[in-house]
């Protein structure tokens, strides 16, 4: 897979954990004398696979900024063990089994929604920690004390939709997406949002592993929506663009959707032609358009670190959660208790690449913000460049649960 691939049970249970150990680190000569052990469970097969690597290095980057580049905090040492959950509930609670059977306490970096919910009451039943990847999913948020997010929730990601669509003047909007957990959701909460800004909302639910797009654009626009939501995520997104465009969808909606994947943004292009300008782009982060420290930071890591992959929000994202870690070890021990780890945790603010993050602490969301971004070609390259900031505050959703 990559660096540190799936092990066989075997090797696990030779180096997952001696969580109590003693080891120098070379860096400082400083005696380790425990170990911290993070289970990182992602994506690196299947229809998001680009965000199991992403994260992965986003969590490195993060590890090696919070301890300079020694792994190490205090007299505790962090170590990595990565797992594939294959975007899979069933292999994704079959990797978490196993790693906290071995004795990890802390969990990190499930992307998949029907991944992540599985995996989150697993580490309640099992008193763990749970920080999760690039998920958009809210099924989580204020799910437990030791459950954790390091991206934006469905509902931030949509109030910035629905302004953009207001702002226009909309008033019905048709949401495309992925017919399951992460799908259905986000039209929940479309709908739930819809109302406060005078628009009706609709729905078009296609299979994860669609591939022609033709029928299902079609339906969608027999509609007639003043605004189409593209939330598609992963495999499938310039094909799904192009059968809009084909159909002429750019002249009949104005189109919003979240922001194509780094490694798509020459085939999204190609595939709206002249509709690239019509589309408004709404995600997390786009590559080296913050100009602050924390980007500056991470980048310097991700080159130390030899990691080259392309850099987009799920590499913000694992470089958070990494920050995240460091706190709760400092403040809660290499034990981390549950309860320890949410005092640490809850209302601390973090500089990161989006800027300052600040954990919720009645429902442990990520309180940040949202970017709205146009695609422009630089030195024969698309790029993103941002056009809009919607503010932490103005897309921040009330508490729906708040933390038992």
């Amino acid at each position: 897979m990559r660096r540190n691939s799936i092990a066989t049970s075997g090797l696990l249970a030779l180096t997952l954990l001696a969580l109590v150990s003693c080891s120098v680190d070379e860096g400082t000569g400083t005696t380790a004398t425990e170990t911290v052990t993070v289970g990182i469970i992602g994506s690196y097969t299947g229809p998001i696979s680009n965000f199991g690597p992403a994260w992965e290095d986003g969590f490195r980057a993060g590890l090696d900024v919070a301890t300079k580049g020694t792994n190490q905090v205090g007299d505790v040492k962090v170590e990595i063990q990565v797992r594939n959950d294959n975007s899979d509930p069933t292999t994704g609670l079959s990797v978490a089994k196993e790693l906290l059977g071995a004795g990890v306490r802390i969990l990190a970096g499930p992307a998949s929604s029907a991944v992540v919910v599985p995996v989150a009451q697993l580490a309640i039943d099992n008193d763990a920690i749970l920080i999760a990847g690039p998920t958009g999913s809210s099924d989580i948020d204020g799910m437990g004390a030791g459950i954790y997010r390091t991206s934006p929730t469905t509902p931030q990601l949509n109030t910035a939709v629905m302004q953009a669509a207001a702002a226009r003047g909309a008033k019905t909007l048709m949401y495309i997406g992925q017919d399951y957990a992460y799908g259905k959701a986000a039209v929940a909460s479309l709908e739930q949002i819809g109302p406060d800004k005078g628009i009706k909302v609709d729905n078009v639910l296609l299979p994860v592993g669609t591939k022609d797009f033709t029928a299902g654009i079609a339906t969608a626009l027999a509609a007639n929506p003043d605004a189409i939501f593209v939330g598609w995520a992963g495999e499938g997104l310039p094909q799904l663009f192009k059968a809009l465009a084909d159909q002429g969808g750019f002249d009949k909606s104005h189109i919003i959707t979240i922001g194509p994947g780094r490694p798509q943004f020459e085939s999204y292009a190609a595939a709206l032609g002249d509709s690239l300008d019509k589309a408004e782009l709404i995600t997390y982060y786009a590559q080296d358009t913050m100009g602050n420290e924390g980007e500056k930071a991470m980048n310097e890591a991700l080159k130390r670190l030899g990691l080259k992959a392309p850099i987009d929000h799920q590499q913000v994202e694992g470089y958070l959660g990494a920050l995240m870690v460091v706190k709760a070890i400092e403040q809660a021990g290499p034990s981390l208790k549950v309860d320890a780890v949410h005092k640490a945790l809850a209302g601390a603010k973090f500089e990161t690449p989006v800027g300052s993050v600040t954990i919720r602490p009645e429902d442990h969301i990520c309180v940040q913000p949202i970017f709205g971004y146009a695609m422009e070609k630089v030195d024969g390259e698309h790029r993103l460049k941002v056009i809009k900031t919607y503010a932490a505050a103005d897309v921040l959703s009330p508490v729906a649960r708040t933390i038992p």
